[in-house]
């Protein structure tokens, strides 16, 4: 990282998110050096999120150490490359547990519910003899529907 003006980038790191967001997005159009301290600034406060995110929605899933530190690298990544666009983002709180949750979401998909059993005994329709007549042959498989 280019090494800036201390007053200057003190002054970008006691701004608060709105504001540093709007620097964000002019430095960006305009091409400004400054641009990699104000991503920086944006990036250190966003990355707490991201590990507070993906640690609570990983482990409710069930997910390893591992997979969460791999969740949460993927989702800083994220957040860099959003932080990059000229486009206006969120706030970068919002931006950094939207990314987050998104990336937990995609690489971890829940697990759809099983259905809910019924909790009565289902009335079954047995036809008397069936197991005889497909012991001696009168009944193929094929037959069993027409039954």
């Amino acid at each position: 990282m280019a090494k800036f003006d201390p007053i200057e980038e003190r002054a970008i790191e006691m701004l608060d998110d709105l504001r540093l967001e709007a620097v964000r997005a002019e430095t960006v159009v305009h091409d400004d050096k400054r641009f990699e301290f104000v991503l920086w600034t944006l990036c250190l406060r966003g990355v707490p999120v991201i590990e507070r995110v993906c640690r609570s929605r990983g482990e409710a899933r069930g997910l390893g150490e591992e997979e969460i530190e791999l969740a949460t690298e993927d989702a800083a990544a994220r957040m860099l490359l959003r932080l990059s666009r000229p486009d206006p983002q969120p706030q970068i709180h919002a931006l950094a547990a939207e990314v987050a949750a998104a990336c937990i979401d995609r690489a971890w998909p829940q697990q759809p519910k099983p259905p809910r059993l019924s909790g009565r005994t289902p009335r079954l329709r047995l036809i008397e003899g069936l197991d005889e007549a497909i012991e001696i042959g009168q009944v193929r498989p094929n037959d069993w529907e027409t039954l």
